[in-house]
């Protein structure tokens, strides 16, 4: 199931068809983070019930592998949870193309699936735990749009923590967002292995070893033109337009209703406006030195 996180409010989830008046827990674990974390509520007379999830996910996208209990301890449901944010404004678009908001809502899940399956990571925003192998030198990649930074370990070792004043080492976040660099003297930056030449200068992220870094991913924020282009799919959504609108249509034969498609015009969106906004977010290659 899918909830939705709006305007830092803190989600709930909300089962049917239970014991009226029963007493019911839920426990869910984080898949990124393996916390479990539980919670009761009583159902109403017509048998459902709402649970308040932690108020960590007002702010994070995350999937939750949940269970509900009875007042006996027996597991009655088990989903998986999907917490994530919108890439729209649901109130605001519902007006604007006079639809329910439950209408709506299942329009935006539709442009935002699509949009997920044209770019390289989407538009969430998680804090996790990623494991990556240093390469022997001052930059770990993290290939992630990286927006804050907690901890740093190195062979299960912590190096650093932002609450602390006692680290040996400071990190940052470089200045594309996609790496963790030391914070130390500009002339001692290495952004390359280790060669014969630099054999005596240090690296901050050996070669071979396992770091792990805590952090928030993603974006804090759903990028305005990203808003855009999901406003634009729910208004061909709503149209009935996905069909035909700006679908690549190289000739139309008016006498036998016959239509002519580009080549590979199923592996767009179907809105070339959408498909151009979307250009930027596509995979990119990082070249590495040998």
């Amino acid at each position: 199931m899918e909830v939705l996180r709006i305007n830092g409010s803190i989600p709930t989830v909300s089962f049917s068809d239970l014991v009226p008046g029963g007493l019911y827990t839920i426990e869910y674990s984080d898949i990124l983070s393996d916390v479990v974390v539980s919670a009761s509520a009583t159902a109403n007379g017509s048998g459902d019930v709402s649970f308040v999830l932690d108020e960590k996910y007002a702010s994070y996208d995350a999937v939750l592998d949940a269970s509900v209990y009875d007042y006996l301890d027996e597991v009655v449901i088990t989903t998986n949870i999907d917490v994530v944010r919108p890439y729209t404004n649901i109130t605001t678009l519902a007006t604007d193309l006079n639809k329910t908001t439950t209408q709506v809502k299942e329009m935006e899940r539709i442009a935002r699936y699509i949009i997920d399956s044209e770019v390289s990571q989407g538009f969430g925003y998680v804090r996790k735990e990623k494991e990556i192998v240093g390469n022997g030198s001052d930059y770990l990649v993290v290939n992630e749009k990286i927006n804050k930074l907690y901890k740093v370990y190195e062979n299960g070792t912590l190096l650093y923590d932002s609450t602390s004043n006692t680290n040996e080492t400071t990190f940052a976040i470089s200045k594309d967002k996609t790496s963790v660099v030391p914070v130390y003297e500009e002339d001692n930056k290495t952004e390359y292995p280790q060669v014969w030449r630099d054999r005596y200068l240090s690296r901050a992220f050996a070669d071979g070893y396992d770091y792990v870094i805590d952090a928030d991913f993603g974006y804090k924020v759903v990028p305005q033109d990203i808003q855009e282009a999901t406003r634009l799919l729910c208004s061909d959504i709503s149209s009935d337009n996905m069909k035909y609108l700006n679908k690549y249509i190289e000739s139309f034969d008016n006498d036998d209703f016959k239509i002519k498609f580009a080549k590979n015009f199923n592996a767009s969106t179907g809105n070339l406006v959408v498909d151009r906004i979307l250009t930027k977010y596509k995979n990119s290659i990082r070249v590495g030195v040998l």
